[in-house]
């Protein structure tokens, strides 16, 4: 379609010979840049400059640098780092849990404890102090804005056309607004949502170049939705966004040394907890401590996944657990709970079959079937299976098949956004989840 010469959004042209007068009437996209400067200063004031009278007993960077200076700079590098994964763990959906707290906790400790341990190391004097009461002003500052952000930072979208508005998905904060009312009353909107897959009118293809020129942001609807929600539609699914699921080799290559480097640090850690479970499911039941089951991996090639026996040993009955299966045994309800019975496929990551993070390997019986009635189903084997993932964390346990429809969406949105942000969202999201106990079956 041919698109006229465009002005921007609130330009109205008073003459052919005279310039357009601007009336601003949408928020564009610099202002959310202010927004994050704003809050990464004020950060600073708060977790870095404003406890320097309590312990510096000098005016700091006056003479020589000492232990004052040491201090200030290491804090000042430390909320840097936290502010930054803050954010970054912040951008995904659903990423908040309880204000935050449970995925900034980890980080404030690990990159405070760290930097303390190079300071001792390299034997520097510092406040001990300051460091550590700044880590505790990082993690109030980052969760606290975190969650003022979720409950009270309400962004406006301007839909086209007006009857994509009953689709877009009910959360408090965003609010959906008619594109035509926007325009003719004037609203600041932080973006303009548009269903590209549809025959737009006569003229809205102009009024988008118009927005666009104006500086704010167009979006398509799917990507919108998939940014609020964590899922990739089903519908309009197209062969062309099949190569959006396709993860870069850096990462694979990257992320299979982290995780083998990991998984090896973690075994004499793991190693007597997988003792001691294995003589409770010994002693709780007659029959072999593991259970070995076929499932379905990368590529589609069977493996066989190692799990702690949780049923009676020669228990039949389907692939599938039910709510208060009688099949498990009284041990094997608590390693269910806490996911214990998972732990021993830290042998299929070091052999090659599983990731620690990633779709959830399924029974091959059950298999066949999703991907004989579920459209794309055959996608989620296009990385390695996970012990964990971001449909097991955000849904839970899925059988049906409207359920395991959903859990595609979920999958396919990890396909589409894999990184080692996204994997670290999910491993401390698990480490919630086990400790709750929820989910389990």
């Amino acid at each position: 379609m041919k698109v006229r010469r465009a002005y921007p959004a609130g330009l109205e042209a008073v003459g052919t010979d005279a310039l357009p007068m601007q009336v601003p009437l949408m928020r564009s996209a610099p202002q959310r840049f202010i927004e994050t400067w704003v809050d990464a200063v004020l950060g600073f004031l708060f977790c870095v400059v404003l406890p320097i009278p309590i312990y510096a007993t000098a005016e700091p960077f006056a003479k020589e640098f000492g232990a004052a200076e040491i201090t200030i700079s290491v804090t000042a590098l430390a909320y840097a780092i936290v502010w930054y994964c803050g954010r970054r763990l912040d951008a995904y959906p659903s990423a908040r849990l309880r204000g935050n707290v449970g995925y900034m906790a980890p980080v404030a400790v690990v990159t405070y404890a760290l930097i303390a341990a190079i300071l001792l190391l390299l034997r520097l004097d510092y406040s001990r102090f300051q460091l550590f009461g700044s880590g505790l002003l990082a993690l109030l500052w980052v969760t606290t804005i975190a969650q003022l952000r979720s409950r009270y930072l309400v962004r406006n979208y301007a839909v086209m056309p007006r009857r994509t508005i009953a689709a877009m998905p009910m959360l408090p904060t965003c609010r959906w607004l008619d594109f035509a009312d926007v325009r003719r009353d004037g609203l600041r909107v932080d973006a303009i949502v548009a269903d590209l897959n549809t025959e737009l009118e006569e003229g809205q293809i102009e009024e988008l170049a118009d927005a666009a020129i104006a500086g704010i942001p167009v979006l398509d609807r799917r990507h919108i939705v998939e940014m609020l929600t964590g899922r990739t539609p089903l519908g309009g699914l197209t062969p062309n966004e099949f190569g959006a699921l396709l993860p870069s080799r850096q990462y694979l290559v990257v992320r299979r040394l982290v995780e083998l480097g990991l998984t090896v640090l973690a075994l004499p850690l793991l190693l007597p907890v997988l003792l001691v479970v294995g003589v409770l499911v010994r002693l709780d039941s007659p029959g072999p401590v593991f259970f070995l089951q076929e499932r379905v991996g990368r590529r589609g090639q069977p493996f066989r996944m190692i799990k702690f026996r949780t049923m009676f040993h020669g228990a039949g009955g389907p692939s599938f657990t039910t709510t208060s299966d009688a099949r498990i045994t009284r041990i094997g309800r608590h390693l269910r709970r806490y996911r214990l019975d998972e732990l021993p496929q830290l042998f299929n990551i070091l052999r090659g079959d599983m990731s620690w993070v990633g779709p959830r390997p399924e029974a091959a019986s059950l298999e066949q079937r999703y991907v004989r009635d579920i459209e794309y189903f055959a996608l989620r084997s296009i990385v390695r299976p996970g012990v964990t993932g971001w449909a097991q964390i955000n849904q839970g346990y899925a059988h049906d098949a409207d359920e395991m429809r959903a859990k595609l969406e979920y999958d396919l949105y990890y396909l589409k956004h894999c990184s080692l942000w996204l994997d670290l969202v999910i491993v401390l999201r698990t480490f919630a989840v086990v400790f709750q106990g929820t989910g389990a079956r």
